[in-house]
């Protein structure tokens, strides 16, 4: 498929998928009656505080897992000049296509999309300190701060690399044209 990718996608959309979500939620949902009916036996008053404390949780799980369900914003988007990126631990923004080595799929322990940057290191400065820490074990663990976890995700993760890394080629191509300037000249 190669650079037929990018010229019939020009721009890719990754948003959270519907389905995924929506189970999820309504999963937790599903288990609030088991709570409410640990909470009604319950002897002890300890059990009953676990019990409604269980279901509260489950409540709140389950309606922010719904609405989270039906949230459309983007979480990653792939355009001829490059990326953004809403859905990693730095929320690192628009990326330009020129500070990306390489985009690949990594596979053990959960699917993740890999951002390879140059200079990694510019995208955990700017964080909190926790979060700063919890970057550099990302960029120890796998060479780049923007790492997504693609589980519950709506494209296939294989097209999401093989669109990016043709955008990312296409986009060098012509940053290359463009410095050898206009034929002839």
């Amino acid at each position: 498929m190669g650079n037929g990718a990018a010229a019939s996608s020009p721009r890719l959309v990754v948003r959270r998928s519907r389905v995924r979500t929506a189970l999820l939620g309504g999963l937790a949902l599903a288990f609030l009656p088991v709570a409410v009916w640990f909470a009604v036996v319950a002897g002890a008053w300890v059990e009953r505080l676990f019990a409604i404390s269980m279901a509260i949780f489950l409540i709140f799980a389950g309606l922010l897992t719904l609405l989270a369900a039906f949230d459309r914003t983007p979480v990653l988007e792939l355009d001829p000049e490059g990326l953004i990126d809403r859905a990693s631990f730095v929320h690192a923004g628009r990326i330009s296509w020129r500070d990306v080595r390489r985009v690949e799929a990594h596979t053990t322990r959960g699917r993740r999309l890999l951002v390879h940057v140059y200079r990694p290191q510019r995208f955990a400065a700017a964080l909190d300190p926790v979060r700063r820490r919890a970057a550099e074990e990302l960029i120890e663990r796998y060479g780049t701060p923007i790492v997504i976890a693609w589980d519950a995700l709506d494209q296939p993760l294989d097209r999401v690399v093989e669109v990016a890394e043709s955008l990312r080629r296409a986009a060098l191509a012509r940053e290359a044209g463009d410095e050898r300037g206009p034929a002839g000249a």
